[in-house]
């Protein structure tokens, strides 16, 4: 089972994160239209504009993370700079992504050793 962040891609990585931990099923993939004004007239019609691209998402939850997986994430987070650098994200089922970390760093201890944290990364279309 496959899972794991390549940068810049899986072909020839310089910095790469393959947790022993995967993350919580169900992954969120949401596909949403950013920034869609909606009004609807006295009349019952119905405008709508877009003013953004279309955006796909993964959120993964991470629950019981180790904290050398945490750290090596961590060192993964300041490679790809958070959002500024795209990197290949590889899902549990070998399918290739290319996106970009959307969300802080941010795990918060859950036992001694364990961690919880999600990462939400936004797919470039």
């Amino acid at each position: 089972m496959a899972f794991g962040f390549h940068y810049p891609t899986k072909a020839a990585p310089t910095a790469q994160w393959n947790p022993a931990s995967r993350p919580e099923f169900p992954v969120e993939e949401p596909i949403v239209y950013p920034q869609q004004l909606k009004g609807q007239t006295a009349g019952g019609k119905l405008y709508v504009q877009t003013k953004g691209p279309l955006e796909e998402t993964f959120n993964l939850n991470f629950t019981l993370m180790s904290e050398a997986d945490r750290d090596a994430y961590r060192a993964f987070w300041l490679a790809v700079q958070g959002a500024f650098c795209k990197f290949e994200y590889e899902d549990s089922a070998g399918t290739i992504h290319s996106v970009r970390i959307m969300n802080d760093f941010l795990f918060e201890k859950t036992r001694p050793g364990l961690f919880r944290g999600r990462i939400e990364l936004r797919k470039e279309i």
